[in-house]
């Protein structure tokens, strides 16, 4: 019996201390949550050590121990910590040559500060009536603001109900969250108005709500 439960301590704790191993790796990673690049396959990549550079796909975990590589000027990459989704830092290329960055670098920056609604329940976030909130995209999007500004869509962004959205091209998406935490995902080429996400009207057959 003693020997059983020594395995059983001895198995728990493994568990515990991978289970903190992977804390600690997800507190030093980092997640695409926007990304932008003028070729069709992609130009921001990273890679480990001496590895291959590898195409960032949004959604991606970097390592922390990796590196970062933007090489076109017009180019550009948002990525939140593993850990906190409410803190995003923006990559841009370079006007020549290439930028390479290691995540470590990156994350001792400082970061744009987001928030997103906090519904309680099935109530929703009242601070975010009317309103739906970029929790991540693909592509060049362009916010049509009530007043007839413009400008390109990033991460953490919140859309009023009277503005409008335009996904320039094919395949492009863009996620976006109502007060009540649901999530909307959009795929482009489409223009359209963020009261018709609202309402959950159908936009066309890629309109997919989950």
């Amino acid at each position: 019996m003693r020997q059983i439960l020594r395995v059983v301590a001895v198995l728990l704790l493994l568990i515990a201390v991978a289970g903190m191993g992977a804390a600690q790796e997800k507190a030093g990673t980092l997640k695409c949550v926007g990304l932008y690049s003028e070729t069709s396959d992609g130009s921001i990549s990273y890679r480990v050590g001496a590895g291959d550079w590898i195409v960032v796909k949004v959604g991606d975990i970097i390592p922390a121990n990796a590196q970062i590589r933007v090489n076109v000027d017009r180019d550009w990459i948002e990525l939140t910590p593993g850990n906190n989704p409410n803190a995003v830092y923006e990559i841009h290329g370079p006007d020549t040559g290439e930028i390479i960055k290691k995540v470590t670098d990156i994350l001792k920056g400082k970061p744009k500060l987001v928030s997103f609604p906090k519904p309680k329940g099935t109530t929703p976030d009242p601070k975010y009536k009317d309103k739906l909130i970029v929790t991540q995209y693909l592509g060049r999007q362009i916010y049509v603001r009530p007043d007839g500004d413009q400008n390109d869509i990033k991460y953490g962004d919140v859309l009023d109900i009277k503005g409008k959205v335009r996904i320039i091209a094919i395949n492009n998406t863009i996620d976006l969250m109502n007060a009540g935490g649901g999530v909307t995902q959009v795929i482009g080429p489409l223009n359209f108005t963020v009261e018709q996400v609202l309402k959950n009207e159908k936009l066309y057959k890629y309109l997919n709500a989950h």
